[in-house]
């Protein structure tokens, strides 16, 4: 029996092309799609990317100055649930305009939101940051919260400083062994 090398080539050819063209309309059609539409409902959203990784959707925002963060957060989450189902949504945004002197303000509160965060005593997040807003004057903080982030917005001038914070610490895989050692 003689193997025909031109039908067998063009038959893998044509497996491969179909396999790898389902897969892209899939992703485009059923999966980035619906997500990108709901990105664009959202209100006061001046750029964005996404992307998926390993179960998880990355969504990057730029949001524009007057943007309430926590309703971009449950929009985004209510709008997406078709696609973010049983995915991790991992959401970086950022403002129109940054600034260094809002990230080193924010540097310096942070030693106290982290404490706040661990010990799991919220209500400290905001008096630690209406302190901050205190010493420093034409700084604006909102902080808000729902079952699962703290959301913080720092406003100075033009510029905006969005902080997402998940209620849920990360673990340390390292720390379950130790007692065995």
């Amino acid at each position: 029996m003689r193997i025909r090398w031109i039908p067998a080539l063009v038959s893998v050819v044509v497996g491969v092309g179909l396999l790898f063209g389902g897969w892209y309309t899939y992703d485009q059609f059923a999966v980035k799609g619906p997500l990108e539409k709901a990105i664009n409902k959202l209100p006061d959203v001046v750029d964005s990317t996404s992307s998926f990784d390993n179960g998880a959707a990355k969504v990057s925002l730029t949001l524009d100055e007057g943007a309430n963060l926590r309703s971009v957060y449950d929009q985004l989450t209510n709008d997406g649930a078709s696609v973010l189902k049983g995915r991790e949504l991992k959401l970086d945004v950022s403002g129109a305009v940054s600034s260094d002197e809002l990230d080193k303000l924010w540097s310096t509160v942070l030693f106290d939101v982290a404490q706040a965060m661990e010990t799991k005593t919220y209500s400290q997040i905001p008096a630690a940051l209406d302190k901050l807003a205190a010493e420093n004057a034409g700084l604006t903080v909102n902080t808000e919260m729902d079952d699962t982030n703290v959301y913080v917005t720092l406003h100075k001038g033009e510029a905006v400083k969005y902080i997402i914070l998940p209620r849920t610490p990360a673990t340390m895989e390292v720390w379950n062994n130790a007692s065995k050692l």
